[in-house]
């Protein structure tokens, strides 16, 4: 009896021995045949916060693939916030230094100085002025980001200007109007110091103030009309009357509430684009307001001869851009428009691509129109 026990449990025992080898022979048959997806990994997520603060990890506003600001006020930058040294630029021979414009602020630039022609260091001639405002929607960039350091040497060098790029203050930290105060008072350094009053060398000895030039790309370009419209609109000008010679505007960052010819009417890309302009000057202006739709500004009082504007024919901005071209010379303003278009790219494209050969002859554009007498 005992024994006839012990015959059944050791069948039992071989019978799961049998089961358990089928299903470990079953699983791997389906490891072996069946196809594996290869999963894409996830992308970066943001960077720690606050444990302690759960505002600190609940998004306040996306403005992707600029930045996201969180409830607890943190800001975390998705793009822009390299940084690169001045000094003398080995393809371009042109020198670069920062300089400090206000430490109350922050205020700051970095200037540019192309090399003297043939090795010349005495009786050099004056060169133009350029005062160059970065573009970033407001939010991101600098003066001192590679991408605008190898940009103002670029230009520097081919069109023999002294360049001044402004380090202006950010949103959100600084909503508007910082941004256009900032950059003001900048102008007016250059202009006091191009003039001979002030300490600055590269302006004071070499910049030539009655060649003056203010320009930017995207929302620099934005801020740069602004800067021509204030020197023509407020009392007294710019410090020592100094005047614009020419304002030059890159892909410039312009809306407004109606659609212009050739703008998108897509409800959900305007709500966007207004959203994002509220978030930058914090509710301030509204989406028609001068500063941001050109269209409603008297822009007869812009205060310069001539007015270059590029376009890019992929860019939501192109058709307001066109349209505030189109509006200047209907204005009643004296002065001279020029118009570039590169068909089929997008915004601010020769920024990324500075070898491109649509970014070349975007290039040869700018340095002619500052070059030109």
């Amino acid at each position: 009896m005992v024994a006839k026990s012990r015959r059944q449990v050791a069948k039992l025992a071989l019978l799961a021995l049998a089961l358990l080898l089928l299903l470990l022979a079953a699983t791997l048959l389906c490891v072996l045949l069946i196809p594996r997806h290869r999963r894409k990994p996830l992308p970066p997520g943001p960077p720690p916060g606050n444990a302690s603060n759960p505002d600190d990890s609940i998004v306040a506003f996306d403005f992707s693939p600029y930045l996201i600001m969180y409830k607890s006020g943190r800001v975390h930058r998705l793009d822009g916030t390299a940084r690169c040294a001045a000094g003398v630029d080995g393809d371009t021979g042109v020198a670069s230094k920062d300089v400090v414009i206000d430490a109350g602020t922050g205020l700051a630039a970095r200037l540019y100085l192309p090399p003297a022609p043939g090795g010349k260091t005495k009786d050099l001639a004056r060169l133009p002025v350029l005062v160059f405002y970065h573009g970033g929607a407001f939010v991101i960039e600098s003066a001192f980001t590679p991408l605008y350091h190898a940009y103002l040497n670029a230009v520097s060098a081919k069109a023999r200007v002294v360049a001044v790029s402004v380090e202006y203050r950010l949103a959100p930290e600084h909503r508007l109007p910082a941004a256009y105060d900032d950059s003001w008072r900048a102008l007016n350094w250059v202009a006091r110091n191009a003039a001979g009053s002030g300490p600055e060398p590269w302006l004071r000895d070499r910049g030539n103030l009655s060649r003056l030039f203010v320009a930017g790309d995207s929302a620099g370009a934005n801020i740069a009309h602004n800067m021509a419209m204030r020197a023509g609109t407020e009392e007294g000008g710019l410090d020592g009357g100094a005047a614009i010679a020419g304002l030059l505007l890159l892909d410039p960052y312009f809306w407004g509430k109606k659609p212009v010819a050739g703008e998108t009417t897509d409800r959900a890309t305007r709500r966007q684009y207004e959203a994002t302009w509220s978030f930058i000057c914090g509710g301030r202006y509204g989406i028609d307001d001068p500063l941001v739709n050109p269209l409603s500004a008297e822009l007869r009082r812009l205060a310069c001869s001539r007015v270059a504007v590029t376009t890019s024919g992929l860019d939501d901005f192109r058709p307001r851009g066109l349209a505030y071209a189109a509006a200047l010379r209907n204005s009643g303003w004296g002065g001279e428009v020029e118009q570039y278009e590169t068909p089929g790219e997008r915004h601010v494209y020769f920024l990324d691509r500075p070898k491109d050969p649509n970014s070349v002859k975007e290039l040869a554009f700018v340095t002619g129109f500052l070059s030109r007498e």
